[in-house]
Order: C-alpha cells, then sequence, then structure tokens
C-alpha cells in the first residue's frame, strides 16, 4: 500500500508566490491525512473496533453486498383457533386469528458483525454439512464482533434432521449421563424399581445470543441452502 502520497508541485514561475505554496503545502498536508487514513482504518477488516455504525453500512454495502438486517422477535407471529392454541369459548367456533408483534432485535454493530462472518466466512469450505452448520453456529454465538474465536471442538451443539427436510439445530445446556436404572448391565437387583433410571445432570456454560441466532435464522439473514428448514432448540 502506498505510505507517502506524490506530492503536488507549483510551476517554476509561480514558486515565489506565498498563496500558492501556502494552497499546495495544505493540499499535499491534507492527501496524506486521507493517505494515513485509508492505511490505518483497514476497510475490509470489519471485526475490529474502527469501523461501526455508518461507516460498518458502507463497508458492508460497498464491499461484501449485505445491509443491515431487521431480526423479528421471538413469537412475531401467532395463529389461533387450532385445538390447544386458546381457552374454551374465547372465540367463536371454528374462527382463527393471526396476531403479529412489531418487536424487533436490535441489530447492533456486534451483531451485524457476526451475519456478515457467518455469510462470508471461507474456513469451513464451500460444502454444507453438519460440521459446516455446527461451527457456524458455534462462531455467531461466541464470536465477538464477527471475529473468529478458535473453534476447536462443537459438542455443545448437535444436529438432527426430522421430517419434510427439517433441520434442527440444538444448543444444550446439559451434559446428562446415565449412572443406574433398569437397563442391563446399570442397575443392581432389587436396588431400584421396575423402569426407574438414575441420571447424573452437569451444567453447561450457557451460550449467548441464542435467541437471536434462531431470529436471523428464521429471517433469512443468515445464509444456508433454501432446501431445508431450520429451527433452534435449546435443551
Amino acid at each position: 500500500m502506498l505510505n507517502t502520497v506524490i506530492p503536488s508541485y507549483s510551476y517554476e514561475e509561480y514558486n515565489d508566490d506565498q498563496d500558492i505554496a501556502a494552497f499546495i503545502t495544505a493540499f499535499n498536508t491534507l492527501a496524506q491525512q486521507y493517505v494515513n487514513w485509508f492505511n490505518q482504518i483497514g476497510l475490509p477488516i470489519y471485526t475490529g473496533t474502527l469501523i461501526v455504525g455508518a461507516l460498518l453500512d458502507w463497508v458492508a454495502q460497498g464491499l461484501y453486498g449485505i445491509t443491515r438486517p431487521s431480526l423479528p422477535g421471538a413469537g412475531q407471529t401467532r395463529v389461533f383457533g387450532p385445538f390447544n392454541t386458546i381457552a374454551f369459548n374465547t372465540q367463536d367456533f371454528n374462527g382463527r386469528q393471526v396476531k403479529s408483534s412489531s418487536t424487533y432485535y436490535q441489530t447492533n454493530d456486534d451483531i451485524f458483525k457476526r451475519v456478515i462472518t457467518w455469510n462470508f466466512y471461507k474456513g469451513d469450505g464451500q460444502v454444507f454439512n453438519i460440521r459446516w452448520l455446527k461451527r457456524r453456529v458455534l462462531r455467531f454465538l461466541l464470536g465477538t464482533n464477527g471475529a473468529d474465536p478458535g473453534i476447536s471442538q462443537t459438542n455443545q451443539i448437535s444436529v438432527t434432521f426430522g421430517l419434510n427436510n427439517q433441520v434442527n439445530i440444538n444448543i444444550r445446556q446439559n451434559n446428562d449421563s446415565l449412572q443406574s436404572g433398569a437397563m442391563f448391565n446399570r442397575f443392581g437387583f432389587n436396588q431400584s424399581t421396575f423402569n426407574a433410571y438414575k441420571v447424573s445432570t452437569v451444567g453447561l456454560t450457557p451460550l449467548p445470543n441464542t435467541q437471536i441466532l434462531a431470529s436471523a435464522i428464521q429471517s433469512g439473514a443468515l445464509q444456508l441452502p433454501f432446501q431445508f428448514t431450520y429451527v433452534v432448540n435449546v435443551i
């Protein structure tokens, strides 16, 4: 990168003009300040603390082609009418009502940078698989300002597949292990009741931003293969 601007200069016959000399000096100083700023700011490196606010919006739109998304709050739309969605005698028979909420999560600079990293991170390769998805989920949850926190393991994230191409992203809060019970070779005779079992539960460190992750996936702000539908569960 250019460190020093190529200076402007006046023609020989104007060298004795103090006004022109002062103008050329001021122009070169201002041009050098612009060069220094561009070298210092590092526009493509949005994960730092210098690219914020309107400048972040400009960089994201100009360099990465992405705008700051609006993330709807949890339970934005609810349907009332089907069985077990309303109390008896509170709505007309066979009636149906849809209620929407206008609440939205604040897409601050931190969350916006995480969205950019999700969509443009190349370190996981270009093939969608469980490893690709689990690493992206954990990087979004832990990567402050979109930085890569260094993913060494993804044990707290599990992925299962359901009917109709549903992908369940399960974020675990506890680690359960079977201690004893009515399973072959895992209990003592006459020491527990039939079908009883004992489980040891160890609490895991809660992962932040799980609701925002769910909202960003449902709204389409986080790019994923369109053939599947995605559900985020905290278990």
